[in-house]
């Protein structure tokens, strides 16, 4: 009689766990890579170069690292080669993700060795939040979602173009500098399509971008709102504050994008919003407990059974 009551307790706490109801989220983070092929720096002298990766864990607050590098164009002693400004600032980025604690560093950047590429994933457990490349040094750059194109990756993507004299090094930096074009042309091309071209000549930052956003199509506009705060830390250098205006491509239905910006006046930001972490339900928190009363009824009965033997 003892032995079916205690079997009618036990079989009673597994009922429980199996239509314990479904009120708590696990959240499943996804691998996602940015893959960057760099270019010839084409203007004179020494430019800057950055890229800063914001990571975040799930609803703890966004971790973002910077990295800088210069870079030397025409008329200096030795040309910086495309391979080299790749592992350049794959290894400034990587350093600025290192100063954070060790369980915090959500994201990576990786150098194809000699080759003028890199990857930035993020970590497990981690998403990946939104990538910048800030290029002053008017670069043909690429950019790919490995395997994907960014509509079905679900990354969003927006050009600043932005003056080269405003950028920021320390405080106060650029002011008093002129701010204009210096003639030349924007060029973007996404997958095989055709180029698309305009000249700089006498036009501003926000002129260009509403002109470029109306040759991009329909799948592309001018907004006068970022899709994210642009990266300012007076001691992270090389920030640029929101100018105003970008030209945003939500659902960019191709495998790859290039620009080159051939205007020593301007530098281009290039923006990367990644999708967050989607939640899946698991058994809520009480389902720990069921498990344990299930353990220690299994406990006690084989000692009970034990005994009465």
């Amino acid at each position: 009689m003892k032995q079916s009551k205690f079997a009618a307790i036990y079989i009673f706490s597994l009922v429980l766990i199996v239509l314990s109801p479904v009120d708590a989220w696990a959240v499943v983070t996804y691998k996602y890579q940015l893959r960057i092929e760099t270019g010839q720096p084409k203007r004179v002298g020494e430019t800057a170069f950055s890229m800063m990766a914001a990571w975040k864990r799930g609803n703890e607050p966004t971790q973002k690292a910077n990295g800088l590098i210069f870079v030397n164009g025409e008329n200096t002693n030795k040309l910086t080669s495309e391979s080299e400004v790749a592992r350049k600032i794959s290894k400034a980025l990587n350093a600025g993700i290192k100063i954070k604690s060790p369980h915090d560093r959500g994201a990576e950047a990786k150098h194809t060795e000699k080759k003028p590429e890199l990857v930035i994933s993020n970590q497990a457990g981690f998403d990946m939040d939104y990538i910048t490349v800030r290029d002053y040094s008017n670069q043909v750059m690429h950019f790919n979602i490995p395997g994907k194109s960014f509509q079905s990756a679900s990354v969003k993507l927006a050009i600043d173009l932005v003056y080269s004299a405003a950028v920021e090094y320390v405080d106060g930096f650029s002011s008093g500098i002129k701010k204009e074009t210096a003639g030349g042309y924007i060029s973007v091309k996404m997958d095989q399509a055709s180029e698309i071209k305009i000249k700089t000549d006498g036009k501003t930052t926000k002129e260009l971008e509403k002109e470029l956003a109306k040759l991009l199509g329909s799948g592309a506009s001018f907004s006068s709102s970022a899709y994210y705060p642009n990266f300012v830390e007076l001691r992270s250098k090389n920030y640029k504050s929101f100018d105003g205006g970008e030209v945003q491509l939500p659902a960019l239905n191709a495998k790859k994008i290039s620009i080159d910006i051939h205007d020593s006046g301007l530098g281009v930001l290039i923006k990367f919003d990644f999708p967050k972490s989607k939640k899946i339900a698991q058994s809520n928190d009480n389902n720990l407990l069921y498990v344990l009363l299930l353990v220690g009824l299994a406990v006690a009965y084989f000692f009970y059974k034990k005994k009465s033997i």
